[in-house]
């Protein structure tokens, strides 16, 4: 059966986050939701020393107990971490199904309205593997192969890119998406990553608009 989910980017900036369970796991949720600037709520009646931490600094909020029905209720999207409970994990399921809340029950795929992908990163630049929920350990796979690639290094570019995309725009000049791509060569990346920013810049915008028009 062929992949059935639809990659997308939420964007969770102070919206309401669920996190059932307190343990690293769900540790790891968590910072991943805050680094997405969630507003975070840790349901569990234990939690790990640096979930603590967390809640004690005020950077989420905690209900010291386990879940209950309607504890989901309200929020964004919401996250099964301890899956140790088969009754929680349904239980939380029914309500987030009734409730089209997006839930993630941990390494319960047939539970899960959502999948989380494995994530590389460098800079501005998101990359999400996912196998569909076919093997973790391959997407895991995917994401130590490329953060340790040097096709990461385009990465570097996405201030430059940014900087000029918006001044294309403020002088309402087109550029084709094909043009834009063979514009982004290995001499601009390195000129860019040798410090030249300035000339980088230059040369990025006499390649996509033409020497006299980069030159006003």
């Amino acid at each position: 059966m062929p992949n059935k989910y639809y990659p997308v980017y939420l964007d969770l900036e102070n919206r309401q986050c669920v996190v059932i369970g307190g343990n690293d796991e769900a540790l790891r949720k968590v910072r991943g939701l805050l680094d997405s600037l969630a507003l975070v709520t840790v349901i569990a009646p234990e939690i790990s020393p640096e979930l603590r931490e967390m809640f004690e600094s005020g950077a989420i909020n905690w209900k010291d107990r386990g879940y209950r029905a309607g504890d989901i209720q309200g929020s964004f999207l919401a996250i099964v971490a301890d899956t140790s409970d088969t009754q929680i994990n349904l239980q939380a399921t029914t309500e987030a199904t009734e409730s089209n809340i997006p839930l993630n029950v941990m390494d319960v795929t047939h539970m899960c309205s959502f999948i989380a992908p494995a994530i590389a990163r460098r800079g501005d630049v998101t990359l999400a593997i996912s196998s569909g929920g076919a093997s973790p350990a391959l997407t895991r796979k995917f994401r130590e192969i490329l953060s340790e690639s040097e096709i990461m290094e385009w990465a570097d570019l996405a201030p430059l890119l940014s900087e000029v995309r918006r001044e294309l725009r403020a002088s309402e000049i087109a550029v084709t998406p094909d043009h834009w791509q063979a514009c982004l060569t290995d001499e601009l990346l390195r000129t860019f990553q040798l410090g030249d920013h300035a000339k980088a810049h230059q040369s990025l915008l006499a390649a996509l608009i033409g020497d006299q028009k980069a030159s006003k």
